[in-house]
């Protein structure tokens, strides 16, 4: 990554290393990124048994840290030519019509993960997260479960040796 890189859109995968329990083994859709802004983002791959009364059939994730009490109601999908994120967040849940198009890829986020101004940049370049263009498996994400370690597997040797160790090495 360079410096002033624009990343909105991209994921970030978790190092195998970063044990914030926030993050640890986290898939983030990155839904904004601006250098004098900072970023925003959504975990993907850390979905809550729990369910919206309002929307029983849509998926609930942990989004993030902040503002985990909040709820936002939102759908990603896969676009071709050229390939791309439609990223979409809903003000009114209940509001269907506003929804009209959009209802593939719909998911409820428990909160959302935010960095300010320069500290993805920095924990970017401490190698805590991966960086890499987002695919129509990871935005669909079918297993969300298993799809970190999916990801470290085809990473290479070192990261797939790394993503295998236990989570508490003393209990080895």
């Amino acid at each position: 990554m360079k410096f002033g890189d624009n990343l909105t859109g991209s994921l970030l995968i978790a190092h195998p290393c970063l044990r914030d329990p926030n993050f640890h083994r986290s898939i983030v859709f990155l839904s904004q990124h601006d250098t004098e802004d900072g970023a925003t983002g959504f975990v993907l791959n850390h979905p809550l048994q729990s369910s919206e009364d309002d929307e029983p059939s849509i998926s609930v994730f942990f989004g993030g840290p902040v503002a985990t009490e909040q709820s936002l109601l939102t759908s990603l999908q896969w676009r071709e030519n050229p390939a791309l994120v439609a990223f979409r967040a809903f003000t009114e849940v209940g509001d269907k019509e506003s929804r009209k198009g959009w209802e593939n890829g719909l998911r409820i986020f428990k909160g959302f993960s935010g960095w300010s101004p320069g500290q993805l940049e920095q924990e970017i370049e401490g190698n805590t997260w991966i960086v890499i263009p987002p695919t129509r498996e990871l935005i669909e994400m079918s297993h969300p479960l298993t799809a970190w370690h999916e990801i470290m597997r085809n990473s290479g040797p070192l990261l797939h040796l790394l993503s295998e160790a236990p989570e508490d090495p003393q209990k080895n």
